[in-house]
């Protein structure tokens, strides 16, 4: 991997108003922001833009940054072409070519700031609403690709699209329901109590597509037949926000700084519920993601790195209509954080006492 400088993402000359909440909370609290700038130490600013990004936008960059630290996690090289694509994986099974993209709120919709009990959760109409925007980002990623996919860097080689949604407060609950509807039309899986008293799946629901207020009608199956075979698997992980600076373990937080998780133990069925103090907990930067690999894909992607490092890898047997998920044990399915603010923190970016970017 070339070494790359350091990117400056935190000096800025735009007003204040143009700054993105999330960003300022983070710039104004010493100890997280020392956590994004080890994230970011070494990442290449390609194209000259990203902390203007990070400080006007913040989901994009952050989701970079964070891909970047985790795929080092995995073991992997990480190189950052100048133009395409987001990044070269150096991977055991050879290089990997992967996109970033994050899809966000839209216009009217609460952003991903807002304090999440003061946002009406219909869960109908979030799913929905977040299941077209993601069709339409995986769409647009692969369409992108297609333009590029003759270069000799990418070429015959595995294409990994890492894709998050940061559109609502609610995007932290959301599991892997919405994505293995767009992928697999795959949702709401009704399970049954076996004799040994462990839950099975015993059948699902199945949704098609969905109908915009438009009129136009967005179809799901992204992974269901040859159309996208240039795709070997999309990685997600709602658990990738600032709170995955709570396992960071060179963090020098307060005392009074808790984290208080929960994970799934695949061998008993159970959830393990955690409660420390940062110095005490650890957590891997691809825990409580997931893998979702393509049946069809022509160049597939070796899971192994992703699933040792806490990532669930879920396959879709088509014949069946069966999603399998290998789950490595334990599985990190929620954390919540309480941090302690500095006494400096801006007035304006408290909401209720607590920082706009807050707790998950």
């Amino acid at each position: 991997m070339c070494a790359a400088k350091s990117t400056d993402l935190w000096t800025t000359d735009l007003p204040k108003e143009r700054l993105h909440p999330h960003f300022r909370s983070l710039a104004a609290n010493p100890t997280d922001r020392a956590c994004f700038q080890r994230w970011a130490d070494g990442f290449a600013d390609t194209n000259g833009n990203i902390a203007h990004e990070f400080q006007t936008k913040f989901s994009a960059a952050f989701w970079e940054i964070y891909l970047y630290r985790m795929f080092l996690s995995l073991g992997f090289t990480v190189t950052r072409p100048k133009d395409r694509p987001d990044f070269v994986l150096g991977a055991p099974q050879g290089a990997i070519a992967a996109e970033a993209k994050i899809i966000d709120s839209s216009p009217g919709q609460a952003p991903v700031w807002a304090p999440i009990h003061e946002v009406p959760l219909d869960r109908e109409a979030f799913y929905e609403q977040t299941c077209a925007k993601l069709s339409g980002a995986l769409h647009g990623k692969l369409k992108h690709y297609r333009t590029y996919a003759n270069e000799p860097a990418v070429k015959d080689r595995p294409f990994l699209l890492c894709v998050n949604p940061y559109d609502t407060p609610h995007f932290v609950m959301q599991g892997f329901g919405a994505m293995t509807r767009v992928l697999y039309q795959y949702c709401d899986p009704i399970v049954a109590s076996t004799a040994s008293g462990y839950l099975e799946e015993v059948g699902h629901r199945r949704v098609e597509s969905f109908r915009t207020s438009s009129g136009t009608t967005v179809p799901f199956g992204f992974f269901l037949d040859q159309s996208n075979v240039e795709v070997s698997a999309v990685y997600f992980n709602p658990r990738a926000t600032t709170s995955k600076f709570f396992a960071d373990p060179l963090r020098n937080g307060h005392d009074k700084e808790r984290v208080f998780a929960q994970w799934y133990m695949v061998s008993t069925g159970t959830l393990h519920l955690q409660e420390a103090h940062p110095a005490n907990y650890r957590e891997t930067l691809a825990d409580g993601g997931y893998l979702f690999l393509n049946p069809h894909a022509t160049h597939a992607i070796d899971p192994e790195p992703f699933f040792e490092q806490g990532t669930a890898v879920c396959q879709f047997q088509e014949a069946s209509r069966t999603l399998v998920t290998r789950t490595p044990t334990p599985f990190l399915k929620t954390r919540i954080t309480n941090g302690v603010i500095p006494d400096d923190f801006p007035n304006d970016l408290l909401v209720k006492g607590k920082p706009v970017h807050g707790a998950e």
